[in-house]
């Protein structure tokens, strides 16, 4: 049996399915990607030379399902955002090649690393990025029941060290949860929205999102928001005029927009999978820091 590290194997397979579909006039070559390492944990990337652009993942051995669960997540997030779907890469095709899932995607190229080009494509993304999280926002958030976000300040709360930043803004959130004005609300959330997710677009969106692996239809508002703003260099002034414009969005309180940002914390800390216990400190002291920046000029008061 040939190896699915094998790019001759996997170029002539993938060339069989895409013609047999009329994708294909002919089957196209395939390289050997590699994102970093060859961790056994890690997908395997192909990318085709010319046109068309292809690229093909395929989950590692020891975790078979990896890429049918992401395309399974971007296939919910699609159908759920409707015409705001357009960022969300449809796959060309999926299965299996021996017992391991794969996904042949259109290739869409990452942003120029050229130092002065970056800086004017970092600016431009992001004016269309923190307009499509908006819109998200305002137009596919939903009720809920404050028992989840009553689950989440709990699995915070046990997870940070005390003295933390994170465990700093839980301070009277669970009071504010209990007997404020908050209306709790779900929305869409991709959950790693950070610069090496973000590729070009089309004619019909400024970017595409890719690895919706940890992406939910019914997540926790500003999350996103708030993890774009680390990775593409938001200023705190700049995060408190967002923080503003999703509360509009919202039609929540200033004071409820640190409770969605817990509540998506929470989540994670209840479901770290494959991130170690340290690692999620880190990412959600950042989150706690970046926020209560921005706060300053939301005058925020904590209670």
């Amino acid at each position: 049996m040939q190896s699915i590290s094998d790019a001759n194997y996997i170029s002539n397979i993938i060339g069989e399915r895409l013609t047999a579909k009329g994708l294909l006039r002919s089957p196209v070559p395939l390289r050997r990607y590699c994102q970093g390492g060859e961790d056994p944990d890690s997908k395997l990337v192909f990318l085709s030379d010319g046109n068309p652009g292809l690229v093909v993942t395929i989950s590692p051995p020891a975790f078979p399902d990896v890429v049918a669960e992401e395309c399974l997540k971007a296939a919910r997030m699609q159908s759920h955002l409707g015409d705001l779907s357009a960022p969300v890469l449809e796959p060309l095709d999926t299965g299996r090649i021996q017992t391991s899932s794969y996904a042949v995607l259109p290739y869409r190229s990452p942003f120029s690393k050229r130092r002065g080009v970056q800086w004017i494509h970092r600016l431009w993304v992001r004016q269309h990025l923190l307009e499509w999280l908006a819109q998200v926002a305002q137009r596919r958030s939903a009720p809920c029941e404050a028992s989840r976000y009553e689950a989440s300040l709990k699995a915070l709360a046990d997870t940070v060290p005390e003295n933390s930043p994170s465990a700093a803004l839980l301070q009277g959130a669970d009071e504010h949860l209990r007997y404020g004005r908050f209306a709790p609300k779900t929305a869409p959330m991709h959950g790693d929205l950070w610069r090496g997710n973000v590729l070009r677009g089309t004619a019909s969106t400024a970017f595409t999102l890719v690895d919706w692996r940890g992406s939910t239809t019914h997540g926790f508002p500003i999350f996103d928001l708030i993890r774009v703003a680390e990775s593409f260099g938001l200023s705190a002034k700049a995060l408190g005029r967002e923080l503003h414009r999703h509360r509009a969005a919202l039609g929540c309180q200033v004071a409820d927009l640190r409770l969605y940002l817990l509540g998506a914390l929470g989540h994670y800390a209840a479901n770290l999978g494959e991130m170690s216990p340290t690692l999620f400190w880190s990412m959600a002291d950042g989150c706690a820091i970046r926020f209560s920046r921005a706060a300053e000029f939301l005058q925020i008061r904590r209670e």
